[in-house]
Formats: C-alpha cells, sequence, structure tokens
C-alpha cells in the first residue's frame, strides 16, 4: 500500500484542512497558511504544502526530527 503523501495529495491533505481550519492565501511568490485556532502561520510554495507545514508546526513546534528512513 502507498503512504499518504499529505503536502502533495489533496486527497490526503485536504480533509486536514477543512478538519483544522487552516486558511489558505496566496503572498506574492509563495502561499500562506494560518491555524485559525492558534494563529500559526507557515509560507510554501503551493498552498498544500503551506497549510501542511502550518498543521506540523502547530501539532509539533518549528523544529521536528525526522527518522533517517523517511528521508
Amino acid at each position: 500500500a502507498r503512504m499518504p503523501n499529505y503536502s502533495n495529495d489533496w486527497a490526503h491533505g485536504g480533509p486536514i484542512i477543512e478538519r483544522e481550519v487552516i486558511s489558505v492565501y496566496r503572498m506574492t511568490s509563495d502561499w500562506s497558511a494560518a491555524y485559525n485556532p492558534s494563529g500559526a502561520t507557515q509560507d510554501g510554495p503551493t498552498p498544500l504544502i503551506a497549510a501542511m507545514r502550518c498543521y506540523v508546526s502547530n501539532r509539533l513546534g518549528n523544529e521536528v526530527e525526522v527518522p533517517e528512513e523517511l528521508l
């Protein structure tokens, strides 16, 4: 089975955006996302990447250790 690709597949990331009430908006050449309950924001090259960065940073903080096998 394929692993979900939350930052590239709207079928995976879209429900998180809706459930968590993440707002996405265009900023110059990048996109920004705001996590409405906390006000946390993140930027990204696509709306989905910005939203998933915002979700992760709100849940885990701005720095996250990724296991070697996931890189």
